[in-house]
C-alpha cells in the first residue's frame, strides 16, 4: 500500500513547495515560468493529446512547473574546489564540481543545454536534466558555478523554509546576469533564500574563486584564507575547497590531493585524479578550466531501475568542450 501511495505523496510534496514559492519565483529575473510553460506546450504539441494531461494545456503547464520543484526537495552530497595563482601551472582558475546523489532517475538523463537569453547578452550552459529549468551545474561567458548541500557534522542542517526561491533558480539568475563573482554574491544576498547550500563561484575577470555559505539567514563569502575556519581542513594559498562530507570535515582525501598537486594543478590533473581518488561525483562532474577555456563533463550510468550504478561519473570518461564553441552553437 505504501509503495502505491508514494507517487501521490511525492507529488503532493512538490505541490506544497510550488505553492510556497510561486509568488517569489515570479519576481526573479529568470522568467522561469515562461520556460516551463513553453516546455509544456511543446510536449503537448508533440504528444498530440496522447498524454492525458495534454487534454488541458493549463494542466500540463502546472505539472511541469510543479515538477521543477524537485531539486528543492532532495539533498545532494557534493564536492567543490577552486584553484588559481600559485596553485595552478598557469596561474589561472581551475574549478571542480562533483554531484553525488546515489541511485535515481538523474544519471541516465543528463543533458548539456546552451542558453541564449534574449533579455541579457550573457550566454550560459547547464549540465542538468530534461525539463528542469533551474541550474544545478553550469557556467556562463562570465562565471562558473559549484554547489553542495550545507549539512553539519553531528547531524542537521541550517535553519530554512520553503517560503522563497529555490537555490537552482537563484543560480540560474547568477549565470544569466552576473559578470563577476561579486555580482553573483550580490544576487544571492538579495534573493529570498530557502535552504542552506554551499555555492562556489569563479570568474574570468579575476581568475579567482569564492565559496559562499548560502543560508536563509545570510549569504557569506569565504576565500582561501577564511574558508578553513569553517571546514576544519588544511589551508592552501589560492585554493578553496569543500569535500562531500558534512562540515566541518576530518576526511583527508581532498586536502591530500591538493597538497600533492599544489603548484602543478591543471584541469587534466584534476580530471584524472581528484574525483576518482575522493570517490565523489556519482551523477555527474564538471571541471572548468577558465585559463585554457575548456570544460570537462562526465556522467554516471545506472541500470534500468535507476537503483544500481553500472559506472559512476568519477569512473567514467570525460568529454572535453571548447567553451567558446558552446557559445557559438546556433540559436534554435
Amino acid at each position: 500500500l505504501g509503495k502505491d501511495l508514494a507517487p501521490e505523496a511525492f507529488h503532493l510534496a512538490l505541490e506544497y513547495v510550488y505553492l510556497r514559492q510561486e509568488k517569489f519565483i515570479r519576481e526573479t529575473q529568470g522568467h522561469v515560468f515562461d520556460e516551463t510553460d513553453g516546455i509544456a506546450v511543446g510536449m503537448c504539441q508533440v504528444a498530440n493529446q496522447t498524454i492525458p494531461m495534454c487534454k488541458d494545456v493549463n494542466q500540463a503547464k502546472r505539472y511541469v512547473r510543479v515538477m521543477n520543484m524537485l531539486p528543492e526537495l532532495v539533498r545532494m552530497q557534493c564536492s567543490m574546489m577552486g584553484a588559481w595563482g600559485d596553485a595552478t601551472v598557469d596561474g589561472k582558475l581551475v574549478q571542480m564540481r562533483t554531484l553525488d546523489f546515489g541511485g535515481g532517475p538523474f544519471a541516465n538523463n543528463s543533458v548539456v543545454i546552451v542558453h541564449h537569453p534574449t533579455d541579457t547578452n550573457i550566454a550560459y550552459a547547464s549540465l542538468g536534466f530534461p525539463g528542469v529549468v533551474g541550474v544545478v551545474t553550469g557556467l556562463s561567458e562570465k562565471i562558473a558555478q559549484c554547489e553542495k548541500v550545507d549539512d553539519l557534522a553531528g547531524g542537521g542542517n541550517p535553519k530554512g523554509s520553503y517560503a522563497g526561491v529555490a537555490d537552482v533558480f537563484v543560480i540560474r539568475d547568477m549565470l544569466q546576469h552576473a559578470s563577476t563573482k561579486e555580482e553573483a554574491l550580490a544576487i544571492a544576498q538579495n534573493a529570498k533564500r530557502t535552504w542552506g547550500v554551499w555555492l562556489g563561484i569563479g570568474d574570468y575577470s579575476s581568475q579567482e574563486f569564492l565559496a559562499m555559505d548560502y543560508q536563509q539567514a545570510h549569504a557569506t563569502a569565504y576565500d582561501d584564507k577564511s574558508l578553513p575556519s569553517r571546514t576544519n581542513q588544511s589551508g592552501f594559498k589560492n585554493v578553496a575547497y569543500i569535500d562531500k562530507h558534512p562540515q566541518p570535515s576530518v576526511q583527508p582525501e581532498l586536502p591530500n590531493l591538493v597538497k600533492k598537486f599544489y603548484g602543478n594543478i591543471t584541469a587534466p590533473n584534476v580530471v584524472k585524479n581528484f574525483p576518482l581518488q575522493t570517490q565523489s561525483g556519482d551523477v555527474h562532474i564538471a571541471i572548468y578550466d577558465l585559463g585554457q577555456n575548456n570544460v570537462f563533463f562526465s556522467t554516471g550510468i545506472t541500470d534500468a531501475s535507476g537503483t544500481n550504478y553500472i559506472r559512476k561519473a568519477y569512473e567514467s570518461p570525460f568529454l572535453q568542450f571548447d567553451i567558446e564553441s558552446l557559445w557559438s552553437e546556433s540559436k534554435p
